[in-house]
């Protein structure tokens, strides 16, 4: 055995060897290096705007995370110990709000991170989607440098009037002759016991491959491509490991394969890791809070299981969320969410528990946090729709759909019984939002297709640009307008019957 190296993966020891000539079936496929390492010093002009949207996720090979600063320009200096010819670079869009997106940018190159060299100038960039890289190619730059830097402006203010600026990913590249590991699979979704081909990619022709498949059959191959089976359900990690006469590379993908089981949809369902950091641990409203449900992560553990069941089928269409971090404060917004796709903000209001919600019984209290549960996790599973103008205010699809299917997800759950239906306002009918569209949307669960929920979330993947007349017409074959004729006569005879009396809005911001 001429070449033998040693991987340590999750406590295993993996010893593994191959001949030095082994025969590549891909195409010879030219590497390059990201030249950002953990010895890279990095810094920003300006400072990010959360713990989950820092620096460090601008290069952590993850496109679901992003930097996000509170400003529509900043500079970002990347120092390295040796000096890089650069080939190429890329920028890949973060995932909401295009506007935040980076429009016009400078790269440049310094020897002493004083006096710099512009190597590329761009305006007017866009980028078609979330989450898609743009790749700039430098094939006539021969300088190097270890000082870079980018001098970057957003595109507009935002549908929600920031201007932010936000970016997922960037990567400086050069040319190297080390292997680049890469793979495809020709399924990332897959029943139980299903066959699943994976094809080596790699650039600069590894000629060593060690697969490290997480619950797979068999659980190592030393193949090119290897064929792999899963029996158990879940989201399992897939690592490669590619090595040639010039080095060593690694590729772990986290929950690459999400495998289910068709008799028991829901076995092995991934429950995001849960971090509760509340600002606010002093005020009646939080010791309340904690008081009601004393443990907050079973409950978001409880809600989450919950809503993924209605907007989904199975675990292997429920977007991956690697944490959830709540946060009870002091705020006059009673909650919201934030964050990015792969870890979410939840924030909840204990001034709201502490004033608006004082002279409630505990049961309506805890009734009350469930129900916010219910509503912004949905936020953080349902899809998002592109419309045409994606203005998120009422009136609008884009607002609509969020809000509505937020509350309709809540009221199908239950947790409805301290509202009623209602007509909206200023003429907004189903575009008004919250309650009003999302008992509009229940009673089309109820009076038409039990399965709505489900269609009417994954219709944003269907319809460009999406809105509740093209998706009522996909989905039910019937115009939203007819539908909420009906509907107001639904909400005439449940006003007869019930007799709601509306309730005065307790101004507890001033209270």
């Amino acid at each position: 055995m001429k070449n033998t190296f040693l991987v340590l993966i999750a406590s295993t020891v993996i010893i593994f060897g191959c001949e030095e000539k082994v025969k590549n079936t891909a195409p010879f496929k030219q590497g390059y290096k990201n030249i950002v390492t953990e010895q890279t010093i990095i810094k920003s002009e300006q400072p990010h705007f959360s713990e989950t949207e820092s620096l460090e996720k601008l290069f952590d090979a993850d496109k679901n995370t992003k930097f996000l600063v509170n400003h529509p320009k900043n500079t970002i200096t990347i120092e390295n110990k040796n000096k890089t010819v650069l080939k190429k670079y890329e920028i890949t869009s973060a995932n909401d709000a295009p506007g935040r997106d980076p429009k016009d940018w400078t790269l440049s190159g310094s020897i002493d991170g004083t006096t710099w060299v512009v190597i590329d100038t761009q305006s007017n960039q866009e980028f078609k989607k979330r989450g898609v890289t743009n790749s700039y190619k430098l094939e006539n730059n021969n300088q190097a440098y270890s000082f870079y830097k980018l001098n970057l402006k957003h595109a507009h203010t935002s549908v929600y009037g920031d201007d932010y600026l936000q970016i997922a990913e960037i990567k400086l590249v050069a040319l190297t002759n080390e292997p680049i590991s890469e793979f495809t699979s020709n399924m990332s979704r897959a029943k139980i016991n299903d066959t699943i081909h994976f094809k080596d990619i790699s650039a600069n022709a590894p000629n060593s491959w060690l697969w490290i498949f997480e619950n797979g059959t068999p659980g190592t191959s030393t193949l090119q491509n290897p064929k792999i089976i899963y029996s158990t359900p879940g989201n399992h990690s897939v690592t490669l490991i590619t090595k040639n006469k010039f080095g060593v590379d690694t590729l772990l993908i986290k929950r690459k394969m999400k495998v289910y089981d068709p008799e028991n949809p829901w076995e092995g369902f991934y429950y995001p890791e849960i971090a509760l950091t509340p600002t606010d641990t002093i005020s009646k409203g939080y010791k309340r809070a904690i008081s009601v449900i004393p443990d907050f992560k079973k409950a978001i553990n409880e809600v989450t299981l919950g809503v993924c069941k209605q907007l989904y089928r199975n675990i292997s269409e429920v977007p991956d969320f690697e944490k959830v971090n709540f946060t009870f404060n002091w705020s006059d917004v009673l909650a919201a969410r934030g964050g990015n796709a792969s870890a979410m903000e939840l924030w909840f209001s204990t001034k709201y528990i502490q004033n608006a919600l004082k002279d409630e019984p505990d049961d309506a209290v805890k009734y009350e946090l469930y129900g916010v549960l219910w509503h912004e996790l949905t936020h953080g599973y349902q899809f998002s729709p592109f419309t045409a103008d994606n203005q998120y205010k009422t009136g609008y699809d884009y607002f609509a759909f969020l809000e509505g299917e937020a509350d309709l997800v809540r009221i199908n759950a239950g947790y409805h019984k301290t509202r009623h239906p209602d007509l909206g306002s200023n003429g907004h009918k189903y575009l008004s939002g919250y309650t009003t569209t999302g008992f509009f949307l229940k009673w089309i669960v109820d009076t038409y297709d039990n399965d709505f929920i489900y269609k009417f979330n994954a219709s944003v993947k269907t319809i460009k640009p999406w809105s509740y007349k093209a998706a009522m017409n996909q989905i039910l074959d019937r115009d939203v307008d007819e539908l909420w004729e009906e509907y107001t006569n639904y909400v005439a005879e449940y006003n007869k019957r019930n007799k709601p009396v509306k309730k005065k809005r307790i101004d507890w911001i001033n209270i």
